[in-house]
């Protein structure tokens, strides 16, 4: 049989995960009700109006989010703690800065549309 390594038992971070892990838990199951009823209220708007609500459609999103990375630490998927401690400098795997790109394509395609018509009424006065 394997010795048990006491030092290993007592680390002080492990049993601040443990913590961490029980609030996450706990958290999870006051949140699950919460989700099934959006899910419902959701579907109503779907029932009446032919299309699910834009701002609980966002919100939902946010939710489900905050739930997936929650999961993947309970179930030691990773280090990185959930929402309030998460970085959200850091580029998720979902989304690599596919964002920024488009702004700054959208800016260029605006700025050469700008030059173009800049450049036939430039043109339209020397005809003149």
């Amino acid at each position: 049989m394997t010795e048990i390594n006491k030092d290993e038992i007592l680390k002080p971070s492990k049993w601040a995960r443990f913590i961490f892990m029980f609030g996450y838990a706990f958290v999870l199951n006051l949140l699950l009700p919460i989700y099934i009823g959006l899910a419902f209220i959701q579907f109503l708007f779907f029932l009446i109006t032919s299309k699910p609500n834009t701002s609980i459609q966002k919100f939902n999103s946010s939710m489900v989010d905050f739930f997936s990375d929650t999961l993947r630490f309970l179930l030691f998927g990773t280090d990185e703690k959930p929402f309030p401690f998460k970085n959200e400098d850091e580029e998720s795997p979902d989304n690599k800065g596919n964002d920024e790109d488009d702004v700054v394509e959208a800016e260029e395609a605006e700025v050469e549309e700008v030059v173009s018509v800049d450049d036939e009424s430039d043109t339209t006065e020397i005809k003149d």
